[in-house]
């Protein structure tokens, strides 16, 4: 519960600037998520931690006007950004609303699809979340997510930081989703069959050092950043902007391969 707390209060914090600082890096991955889960037209489709609305368009646009989609977020400050978001772009086959990720509130056997766009590794309780999404979705329903790949321009820079946070080893219960094998298992073993892995790398431009940091201050990585040692903090800033520096073009700008793995899945 302090863990899904404190996921809450870090998205309520960043949800004024969330994925509002010009670089497209959730978006990108968000639209190819639903690509990936192939929705269908008329579909009802719960899109879990929906965050600002990344994937809310898409979603809209694949199940059209027959369709249904409802995005869900724990933090309410995410939810009001989703909801002006459907509002300004007349989304009027998606609602929003403040719901948990592990207990959709959608009844069993509701639900065509489940899409999660880098979120279920934030969730404390993966197996009953699975467990849940078995139940909510149809017979023969998807639940498309997506997870971080493997090496790619953020591995480094992981690596750095690293040095300067204490115990920064993840648990095994956070093992599932290093690997394609590790999904695989943890599907398996609560259900869902037809399980389709593809890891694709995203290029994510960042028009220069400064604008890295001030992205990494509105996403998630602020939690990283507060992880390091107040005593430590300029040190850990002095090693990631050798690092990008070392990496970047003529005119200062920034290109990180982000590698990212999709995630399909079907009840059975």
């Amino acid at each position: 519960m302090d863990r899904k707390l404190g996921v809450q209060s870090l998205f309520d914090e960043v949800s004024p600037t969330y994925d509002s600082t010009g670089i497209d890096f959730f978006g990108q991955i968000a639209r190819a998520l639903v690509r990936y889960a192939r929705l269908r037209a008329g579909s009802t489709v719960l899109d879990v931690g929906c965050g600002a609305g990344a994937a809310l368009t898409a979603a809209s646009e694949a199940v059209g006007a027959n369709g249904r989609v409802l995005g869900i977020d724990l933090a309410r400050g995410m939810v009001n950004r989703a909801q002006r978001l459907v509002e300004q772009r007349s989304l009027d086959n998606v609602r929003v609303e403040v719901g948990d990720a592990e207990a959709p509130p959608t009844p069993p056997g509701s639900v065509d699809a489940i899409v999660a766009s880098l979120v279920l590794f934030f969730l404390p309780n993966i197996d009953v979340t699975l467990d849940a999404y078995a139940t909510t979705l149809v017979p023969g329903g998807t639940l498309a997510f997506s997870t971080f790949g493997a090496e790619d321009d953020w591995e480094p820079l992981d690596r750095l930081l690293a040095r300067f946070v204490p115990d920064a080893t993840p648990s095994q219960d956070e093992a599932w989703f290093e690997s394609a094998a590790g999904i695989d298992a943890k599907l398996r073993a609560h259900g869902f069959g037809a399980v389709s892995i593809e890891e694709t790398t995203h290029q994510v431009d960042f028009p220069s050092v400064a604008s890295f940091h001030e992205w990494t201050w509105s996403t998630g990585w602020r939690e990283t950043w507060r992880s390091v040692p107040p005593e430590r903090l300029e040190a850990a800033k002095a090693a990631v902007d050798e690092e990008l520096r070392s990496r970047a073009r003529g005119d200062g700008s920034l290109r990180l391969a982000t590698a990212v793995r999709y995630s399909r899945a079907e009840t059975v």
